[in-house]
């Protein structure tokens, strides 16, 4: 029985024990599970940083543009109204009465502004008198909004449809559309004449796109809308024209504010959109349109970059979770070696296996764990067990110290990786910003706070003469501020560095610069600043605007020449006359005013022909302009009215004396290309003493009615009062 029961206990089953996970493993969990986590937040981090700080570079790409756009049609139409006032007050569109004469004119404007599609002068009851080309004249145009708004003041018509032109003008691409600008017309003695109405073609707003946009621009789907203030399309992509749109970027331009959005257009795409609106900024007495200027990108191409960068950046991301984790898993191992080998140490021994139990110093659990196992099999093992454990720590303090170098090698060269991934994209972004600045059409300038040049692009060579390493590090003020403006210039660069104020800077203004060759030049000028961390960056766009000066000046001297004798008009004397005054007044010597009307011109005129009185007018131009002396001035009023204002004089006898040379000049026959013919002149004259307080108009006045007492005392003699 007592050997029945001992094989019953020696085939008795031992309870199962339950497996547990290993230490290593739990670690290489925890270690992953951190790493992951923590690379998740890193990567989400970046990601949105980075999605932000693309999107706003973007965002204000689109808003420049868009204010580069309003201020090009601010101008154009500024420029339009500029024009129209100067074409209004010339002489033969005042006073002129010969259609063909006010057509050539109107042809003449047209040549030289081709974007203006007509230009027509009305009467008072709407009929078009004279047009460019012709077109519709004799037409009457009394209902028209652009005839109605204009017969009082200056008015600007808003973009339409062409109606009584359609026909009429040359078959386009694009159907014709208008702008119009009207104003009234007056004669010369103030009376209401008409109306002049000019219609600019809407190609001129096209051109403005096409040279606002670089190719670049083009190839990323960069669009420009033109949008009215009843939300119809006037200019924008060829499906959405003459649509009307309801937008945020709509909304927010019409406000009058600048910037850009990120919205869903009604095409159920994303877009960054820049808006602007015009004639915020118009200029005293100007009629404004309120256009909204809207520059949309759709959002995809506009994050394009980010978006790969995003990938790259997930890869990165990716990968160093990998390697992480693989060093967690062995970092685990590391960490439970010392536990696998006590716990096969006490297995040997359990099985009968004479093994020595190891005292680990791997970290304090296990050393206290192995030493008092190992003071159980016996102390005569202790020195042996010492020296032993010494050189295993010494080994694993080895190992451990070479893995951290290992790791900390490996994460040193993962940051310098990723550093010089970082500084190639901005590499890529600054040679891409370089690239548009030495492509753009004006002039680029950057300058530091002590006004020393930084930057000079390819256009700023052309301009001034200067080549890019010959103005770097040069003062600005030396190489293009005249001598004359720069201590000015100086005072109101000194002045923003302390106040934060100038009259330049964040202006756009004209002023005038220096060419390497020392001529000076007029320049349209638009200067910026940037904060620093050490002080400013300026940043200036200029360019050329001689030909604009040149235009101007020409218009303004065809207002003030009579076109019949190139004598100066009546605009020319009313300026002309204050200025001799005033010299006299200096010089304390007497001004003469000669007011002179024919005897017997309308005689010649009605016998022989306008054309013989016209050539009659200009021969005694040229004979009145050599009876005077060259500081004196003769100017022909209207009619056969002429004016002769005489300087430097010692008294009224001087005057006189003029006066009888001039009326023994015009005794003379005139040979006609018609007939030779003979008359004579009435001469008024009005003194000026410097101490008088009479004014030109007055003195004018005075000489007119002497020239009729003249008349009274039987013609062809000079009476002074």
């Amino acid at each position: 029985m007592h050997a029945t029961n001992e094989v019953a206990t020696g085939h008795r089953m031992r309870p199962k024990t339950p497996e547990r996970l290993r230490l290593a493993t739990l670690v290489t969990i925890g270690v992953c599970a951190t790493v992951i986590v923590t690379m998740l937040i890193l990567l989400v981090l970046i990601d949105h940083f980075a999605a932000t700080y693309a999107k706003q570079q973007a965002q204000e790409r689109l808003q420049q543009l868009s204010w580069q756009m309003r201020d090009s049609m601010d101008r154009g139409m500024s420029r339009m109204i500029d024009h129209a006032q100067v074409i209004a007050e010339l002489a033969p569109v005042r006073d002129g009465q010969n259609p063909a004469e006010i057509r050539r004119v109107f042809d003449s404007v047209n040549k030289n502004f081709p974007n203006y599609a007509w230009i027509g002068l009305t009467d008072i009851e709407g009929k078009v008198v004279a047009a460019s080309r012709g077109l519709l004249e004799g037409v009457d145009v009394s209902q028209r909004p652009w005839f109605k708004g204009g017969e009082k003041q200056i008015f600007v018509g808003d973009y339409h449809p062409a109606l009584l032109l359609e026909d009429k003008l040359p078959e386009t691409e694009d159907r014709w559309r208008f702008v119009d600008v009207a104003l009234p017309v007056t004669h010369s003695d103030g009376h209401y004449r008409g109306v002049l109405g000019i219609h600019l073609s809407w190609s001129w707003a096209r051109g403005l796109v096409n040279s606002l946009l670089i190719p670049a621009d083009r190839q990323y789907l960069v669009e420009v809308l033109v949008v009215r203030n009843d939300g119809v399309v006037m200019l924008g992509p060829d499906y959405l024209e003459e649509s009307t749109i309801a937008t945020t970027s709509l909304d927010l331009a019409r406000t009058g504010s600048t910037g850009a959005v990120a919205e869903k257009w009604p095409d159920g795409r994303r877009y960054l959109t820049g808006y602007a609106l015009t004639g915020t900024q118009a200029r005293p007495g100007h009629p404004t349109l309120k256009w909204a200027i809207l520059i949309r990108q759709p959002e995809e191409i506009a994050l394009a970059d980010f978006r790969d960068l995003q990938q790259q950046v997930l890869w990165v991301g990716g990968a160093i979770g990998v390697l992480l984790a693989l060093i967690a898993v062995a970092l685990a191992r590391q960490l439970a070696r010392p536990l696998d080998e006590l716990s096969a140490a006490i297995t040997q021994r359990k099985e009968g296996t004479a093994a020595t139990i190891p005292v680990i110093d791997g970290y304090h659990e296990v050393h206290l764990l192995s030493r008092t196992l190992a003071d159980m099999v016996g102390r005569e093992q202790q020195h042996i067990g010492k020296l032993r454990t010494l050189n295993e720590n010494l080994e694993n303090l080895v190992r451990e110290r070479t893995q951290e170098i290992e790791q900390k090698a490996q994460a040193l060269e993962d940051a310098l990786q990723q550093q010089l991934v970082i500084q190639d994209r901005l590499q890529e972004s600054e040679a891409e910003l370089r690239a548009t600045l030495q492509n753009a059409n004006d002039a680029f300038i950057s300058m530091d706070q002590d006004g020393i040049i930084v930057d000079w692009n390819e256009q700023a060579e052309h301009l001034l003469g200067w080549t890019h390493n010959e103005a770097v590090g040069q003062s600005l003020a030396e190489l293009v501020v005249p001598p004359a403006m720069r201590e000015g210039y100086g005072k109101d660069f000194q002045h923003f560095l302390q106040t934060g104020q100038s009259n330049i800077i964040n202006r756009r203004v004209e002023l005038t610069a220096l060419r390497r060759d020392g001529v000076e030049f007029p320049i349209e000028l638009a200067v910026g600043c940037v904060a620093r961390r050490k002080g400013y960056l300026f940043i200036a766009f200029l360019h050329d605007i001689t030909e604009r000066k040149l235009m101007q000046a020409s218009l303004m001297g065809m207002a003030l020449k009579d076109p019949l004798t190139d004598l100066p008009n009546r605009r020319a004397l009313i300026q002309k006359l204050p200025e001799s005054i005033a010299r006299g007044a200096r010089l304390g010597k007497p001004v003469a005013v000669l007011f002179l009307d024919l005897d017997g011109f309308k005689g010649v005129n009605d016998g022989y022909g306008h054309e013989a009185g016209d050539e009659l007018l200009r021969t005694i131009a040229q004979r009145m302009i050599g009876a005077v002396r060259t500081t004196d001035t003769v100017a022909r009023l209207a009619g056969d009215e002429f004016v002769v204002v005489l300087e430097m004089l010692n008294g009224d006898q001087d005057a006189m004396e003029v006066a009888d040379k001039i009326l023994q000049t015009l005794q003379q026959p005139f040979a006609l290309s018609a007939a030779t013919v003979s008359i004579s002149a009435s001469i008024g004259i009005a003194m000026h003493w410097p101490e008088d307080t009479t004014t030109p108009e007055q003195l004018i006045t005075l000489a007119d009615g002497a020239m009729y007492a003249a008349k009274k005392q039987g013609k062809n003699r000079a009476v002074a009062v």
